[in-house]
């Protein structure tokens, strides 16, 4: 509107105008040149006219309202690190405990506990013989450990120690009976 460009010093600031009938003013109860500021809740935190100059404390008022907005909404949660995610309370961030077994000391019976894959924090207690970590000891598990015995197949370092039923070191006939031993059982 170009009648104001005594608010802008003509440099095309921008300047918002009441509507015909000053609906905006009448709900606000305003006069010309009050100040409103309000927070980032919309609540009034300082109504001032201001026809003899800005409050000193404006530059600070501003600052301080600025360094109030919360940094996250309530509920909200931050999992960019699954062993250390997040969580918003009263607009900050605060850590979420995570206990996993392996680290409370809870034994990993019949098995070994395994690294995690990336994107989870907890390792996986998973039982010797389960050679394709299926959760489940079967024919599966057999017919992977002879690939691995027969060299049609090189296990991983995970796959070697879940495949080694005897802890020898060495993958055998003996650890192929002591899988199917284990899944008949």
């Amino acid at each position: 509107m170009s009648y104001l460009d005594n608010w802008t010093n003509s440099n095309n600031a921008s300047v918002c105008a009441d509507a015909t009938g000053n609906p905006n003013w009448n709900s606000w109860d305003a006069n010309q040149r009050d100040l409103f500021v309000l927070d980032h809740e919309g609540d009034v935190v300082l109504y001032q006219n201001i026809t003899n100059g800005l409050p000193n404390n404006l530059e600070s008022l501003l600052i301080n309202l600025i360094n109030e907005i919360p940094e996250c909404a309530d509920g909200e949660i931050n999992n960019d690190n699954p062993c250390n995610p997040i969580e918003c309370y009263n607009g900050q961030w605060y850590e979420i405990i995570i206990d996993c077994a392996e680290q409370e000391g809870v034994p990993c019976e019949g098995g070994i506990y395994l690294d995690p894959p990336e994107g989870v924090c907890c390792s996986t207690c998973v039982q010797y013989g389960d050679t394709n970590n299926d959760g489940t000891l079967n024919i599966l598990d057999i017919v992977r450990l002879v690939g691995f015995i027969l060299d049609n197949e090189v296990p991983t370092n995970d796959e070697f120690i879940l495949s080694d039923m005897n802890a020898d070191n060495n993958l055998d006939v003996i650890d192929v009976v002591l899988l199917v031993n284990t899944i008949l059982n």
